[in-house]
């Protein structure tokens, strides 16, 4: 019975890659195997347990990470030729076919139709594990470039949200800019009304352009920021799609499915303390998580609204 790269893997944790090595060759005394060479290759399947394991937690990566624990080890080729060779396939029906034609071989003649059939099919096999490591392969440079985008969208995000914070403050400032001007161009016109000259309606004039462009400017700055917080809610989507929607941004309030959903707990009789932690349960166990949850005086406000909703409800 040939090892699996799960065993291999375990077996070097806890004894060590040189241990490992002795243990494969006592495993196969009849090939001579180089104990350098097997090091190597317990060193492959160390790394390649690495690099799999961290995609482990996606549904493609859980296939082949299990895939790959569940292989049998390759042996790496023996180092004297004039020994006989132990085939170490890591597909089953290879041994089966194996044991098959072995058992068949009765003379000189039928040994030599059996080898020949074995290395076509052991060709064929080969052929068949080196399609299976290709696409593997390419399953693997997918989630590379995934978690590239994702790592892209995350910067983007946050400069976004940098050029959003900086868009706030100038708003903030072209507003009070504008109160500012519009107390002023209130004092000019209460001057031009008594009638002290030409002069004052001409600063009144040139304070009045200034105010216009002041409210052109503002209202261009209005129009990047909602431009921009679209931006943000599109990149946000495109992030997470395991996000689940509770709290409205925009509206600053919970949505009313959301609500919808709290008041059927509090009428199951589900305690309000115990609500949050139902609900981040439930979306545990739908792999979704909330962009917001509320405190616990806000379920109390979201109860007292229900238990009045109930009172005029039977009172109708």
């Amino acid at each position: 019975m040939q090892p699996t790269n799960e065993t291999v893997y375990k077996y070097n944790v806890q004894h060590g890659i040189t241990n490992t090595a002795t243990w494969l060759c006592s495993l196969s005394p009849d090939v001579n195997y180089s104990v350098k060479a097997l090091r190597t290759a317990v060193k492959n399947v160390k790394q390649r347990h690495g690099t799999l394991k961290k995609s482990s937690y996606r549904p493609k990566g859980v296939l082949i990470y299990n895939s790959f624990l569940q292989d049998v080890f390759k042996y790496p080729k023996p180092t004297d030729p004039s020994k006989p060779r132990e085939l170490h396939s890591s597909h089953p029906k290879l041994e089966f076919e194996l044991k098959r034609l072995q058992q068949q071989s009765t003379g000189g003649n039928m040994v030599e139709t059996n080898s020949k059939r074995l290395e076509t099919k052991i060709d064929s096999l080969t052929e068949e594990m080196r399609k299976k490591n290709e696409y593997i392969q390419t399953l693997e440079e997918e989630f590379r470039a995934k978690n590239k985008r994702i790592e892209e969208l995350e910067k983007l995000n946050s400069s976004q949200k940098a050029k959003l914070t900086l868009k706030t403050s100038a708003i903030k400032r072209l507003r009070n800019s504008d109160v500012y001007q519009r107390r002023k161009v209130a004092k000019l016109e209460g001057k031009l009304g008594e009638g002290k000259g030409h002069q004052k309606e001409e600063k009144k004039e040139e304070e009045a352009s200034k105010l216009k462009h002041a409210l052109k400017e503002k209202e261009q700055m209005r129009r990047e920021l909602v431009e921009l917080e679209h931006r943000i809610i599109v990149l946000e989507d495109e992030q997470d799609d395991n996000v689940v929607e509770c709290y409205d941004e925009i509206d600053r309030k919970y949505t009313p499915a959301f609500q919808n959903c709290v008041h059927k707990l509090l009428n199951n009789y589900v305690a309000a303390i115990r609500v949050v932690p139902c609900i981040e349960a439930v979306l545990e166990l739908a792999e979704k998580k909330a962009n917001k949850l509320p405190s616990r005086a806000t379920i109390d406000n979201m109860n007292s609204q229900r238990l009045a909703t109930q009172k005029q409800l039977k009172k109708k």
